[in-house]
């Protein structure tokens, strides 16, 4: 299993809870600027500037750009999905930044995330506590950025709750060394690409699809440099096109891990066609990112 972004939060009760989380919190260093925690009953989410982009993660190569970070606190048992939430359903976050100035473009990245199973099915996500770091672009670059967020997510436990938030925060010109722990740490659980692996990352080995046939599947093969325990992937395909999740097969001789997802009738098979799929692998000493197109 991934490390999480944040701590797990310890069970707490009213006010209490509230508390716990503003004192455990790794983001809460003095020198990052931060927007009062919002409450829901269940969850609290923040949203914390963190000074300029750098290279704790290898894919941040834009100039100028500078980071956020969204941080969301969940009670114990409580999770959150991932921009993929799962076979079974969910919420995805949703980021609206329109009433930010000075911001050019948002990009959120997403840690590794585990798969969940229940009676429900599989749905993706995190549980305990995440951070989302945020590459900010602005538009002029002598001037702050005033970050504004209206946040949408969902959480759950025995029954799944949506979240709304308003979150707003000032991100200087002039904060290289202002991101918090909790943020890096974050920066470094974002699956890396292919091109720029550290030496424990998964690697990917082929991609083969069969799309014609009765039983349509995708088989994809990786190296896991931690083994198969906690191994696993994900897939995505664009234009809100559905992918099942993949599954273990096989391991072979060499370690080779063997997934395989199977396409079945709530797949449009046709319509994958000339499409990108990513995917995301993820396993106990790091994850990576990779893509192929459906031909």
């Amino acid at each position: 299993m991934m490390r999480r972004t944040t701590p797990a939060f310890r069970a707490a009760l009213g006010g209490i809870f509230a508390l716990i989380l503003v004192a455990s919190s790794g983001l809460g260093d003095a020198f990052a600027a931060a927007s009062p925690w919002a409450a829901s009953q269940k969850a609290q989410v923040r949203l914390v500037s963190g000074g300029s982009a750098h290279e704790d993660h290898p894919d941040l190569a834009a100039e100028g750009a500078r980071l956020a970070f969204v941080e969301i606190a969940l009670e114990p048992g409580w999770k959150t999905y991932w921009r993929t939430p799962g076979d079974a359903g969910g919420l995805p976050p949703a980021f609206d930044w329109s009433k930010s100035t000075n911001l050019a473009h948002a990009d959120v990245l997403y840690p590794a995330p585990r798969r969940f199973t229940d009676r429900s099915g599989h749905t993706i996500g995190y549980e305990g506590g995440l951070v989302l770091p945020v590459v900010l672009t602005p538009a002029r670059q002598d001037a702050p950025i005033s970050l504004a967020l209206d946040f949408h997510f969902g959480i759950c436990k025995d029954v799944c709750v949506p979240v709304d938030a308003s979150l707003s925060v000032e991100v200087g010109t002039g904060e290289a060394d202002a991101a918090p722990a909790a943020g890096l740490s974050a920066l470094k659980e974002i699956p890396r690409s292919q091109d720029k692996l550290k030496p424990l990352d998964p690697q990917l080995v082929s991609v083969s699809g069969i799309f014609g046939a009765a039983s349509p599947k995708i088989t994809i093969e990786a190296r896991f440099p931690g083994g198969p325990k906690g191994a696993d992937m994900f897939l995505e395909a664009p234009d809100n096109l559905y992918l099942p999740l993949p599954s273990l097969k096989t391991t072979k001789t060499d370690g080779t891990l063997v997934f395989e997802a199977e396409l079945g009738e709530d797949v449009d098979v046709a319509a994958l066609e000339g499409k990108a799929v990513t995917i995301t692998m993820v396993g106990e000493t790091g994850a990576s990112v990779a893509t192929f197109l459906v031909e």
